[in-house]
């Protein structure tokens, strides 16, 4: 009798050690995810959030949109739709939530790297399925999601959606703007023409932005650093620097929203 007591025992303690491993698994998975809040859409890979009570911008990882405000580059096309398309996205989900990889949490100009998920479901995954970015900056050891990322590129892809409608625009290196001609910033990118082939496939595409040339919502807010927030009408100082965050109709439209106007 003592016999089959000390078995019972020993089997009680093995299946409350595997619980007890189980738990731990599931917290340290839990302890890499934190929710935020979204406080403005930069582009279609940036954002900045609220987190424990700091305004900071985050990177989305092993994905690259195209420039929406470089210095040197410019508008590229499908930036200003990559940046309309995260935003909506953003703007629709109920909880927005980060999760980190084994690799540094920052990158060298303090953003935040992550994996960004609205309501539970993957906003890179959204982003590359559309053909609104492409897989890149790969660097171990941050590359937990990339083969499946790299496999849903490939269907993007096959489909000529968004960006890979063009030949020669995507590389490996980013983005070829002088690939795509009859193209202007600002303009619908699916009505340029490959420079590579002597006609490409047009797909049409959803305006997530509401900002097609002649449109009058052309009020950028931005919000700096210290999370105040600011607009800026057409033909004030450094209108054309300022990256909008946020797109405005009418000046009232931006103070309802928390916003004031820019000096000069």
């Amino acid at each position: 009798m003592k016999i089959w007591i000390m078995v019972l025992c020993s089997i009680a303690v093995v299946i409350l050690a595997g619980c007890t491993l189980e738990d731990t698994s599931q917290n340290t998975k839990d302890s890499n995810l934190e929710k935020v809040e979204v406080i403005s859409v930069m582009d279609g890979d940036t954002i900045k959030v609220k987190d424990k009570g700091e305004i900071k911008k985050v990177r989305y990882l092993l994905v690259d949109a195209p420039e929406m405000y470089h210095k040197t580059l410019g508008e590229q096309p499908f930036g200003r739709e990559a940046q309309a398309r995260n935003r909506e996205i953003l703007n629709h989900a109920k909880n927005v939530t980060l999760e980190f990889d084994v690799g540094d949490k920052e990158d060298k100009y303090g953003r935040l790297l992550a994996y960004v998920y609205a309501d539970g479901k993957s906003v890179q995954e959204q982003l590359i399925r559309e053909g609104l970015v492409r897989v890149g900056y790969i660097y171990e050891p941050n590359t937990k999601h990339v083969n499946e990322y790299k496999e849903i590129q490939e269907k993007a892809e096959s489909e000529k959606k968004g960006i890979w409608q063009y030949d020669g625009y995507v590389t490996d290196r980013g983005f070829v703007k002088a690939a795509v001609k009859n193209w202007r910033p600002g303009e619908d990118s699916t009505k340029g023409i490959s420079t590579n082939t002597s006609s490409t496939t047009k797909q049409s595409q959803k305006d997530h932005t509401n900002t097609q040339p002649g449109a009058a919502c052309n009020i950028k807010g931005n919000i700096n650093d210290k999370g105040k927030k600011i607009y800026h009408l057409p033909g004030m100082n450094n209108y054309d620097a300022v990256k909008a965050e946020k797109v405005f109709c009418t000046e009232e439209e931006a103070q309802k929203a928390g916003f004031i106007k820019a000096a000069g």
